[in-house]
């Protein structure tokens, strides 16, 4: 994130806030929609070396180990969450590390990593474009990028999502947005706002395709009909796409 200290700082102050959100499963955004979506586009892991950007407390890098991943780096800027990880007790030093770096300046060799993972990374502030350069430049040729995050057409701050159009100008969406908030999981509201950048759709894949991407699948997760039949809270909730999900690889 090269110094974009706003998002650094909330995620440090809001650390034990989302520990125990991730831990009890209370984010049904990421239990019902992100995670599926994700691991949908990851598929078989079997024996990757796989590099988790933006790991937060770790769940993801152990579900990856669990489905038979060959090792998992894990990096976030956020001490907090890193020290949660490397201590949870389900982690095993033989198949993953979390350190503590800047996914724009990652601790990883050259065409060292079989599959990028950036679950929900927020975009950098002063140079969003750099993370994905790094990302290609430690994928190996036939890897791939798997990246969920906020819909740059659609996402709006909670406050705005009951309001009449999306809550911003196109000159906003255009121009690219910072959103500040704080998070409401499960009635606790998370104690500092968080800092989140987003840029146009057009933006964003040309970041991607600056660092030598190419897109291979787009999915925009949504409830199920099942899911909004048996739990109305979908209904009320998602009015929107809220996420974007790509699978890239390196050309």
């Amino acid at each position: 994130m090269l110094g974009d200290e706003p998002i650094s700082d909330a995620y440090a102050a809001n650390a034990e806030f989302w520990i125990r959100i991730v831990r009890d499963d209370l984010d049904p955004y990421r239990s019902g929609l992100t995670d599926p979506a994700l691991l949908a586009l990851i598929g078989d892991c079997t024996g990757l070396h796989i590099l988790d950007a933006g790991c937060g407390e770790g769940y993801l890098t152990r579900e990856l180990t669990s489905r038979g991943a060959g090792f998992v780096d894990g990096v976030d800027t956020c001490a907090e969450f890193v020290a949660a990880a490397a201590s949870h007790p389900a982690h095993d030093p033989a198949r993953a590390r979390f350190r503590q770096a800047d996914v724009a300046e990652l601790p990883l060799p050259d065409d060292s990593v079989d599959l990028v993972v950036a679950n929900r990374l927020p975009h950098g502030l002063s140079d969003p474009g750099r993370r994905f350069v790094e990302f290609a430049r430690v994928v190996r040729t036939g890897g791939r990028l798997v990246m969920v995050t906020m819909h740059p057409c659609f996402y709006v701050a909670r406050g705005e999502r009951s309001s009449v159009g999306t809550g911003f100008t196109v000159d906003d969406y255009f121009a690219g947005r910072t959103v500040q908030q704080r998070f409401e999981v499960a009635g606790t509201r998370s104690p500092a706002a968080s800092v989140q950048a987003l840029y146009s759709l057009e933006a964003t894949i040309g970041m991607l395709t600056t660092a030598g991407f190419a897109i291979t699948a787009v999915r925009e997760p949504r409830p199920t009909d099942r899911q909004r039949r048996e739990n109305p809270w979908w209904d009320e909730h998602f009015t929107r796409p809220l996420f974007l999900a790509l699978e890239c690889v390196p050309l």
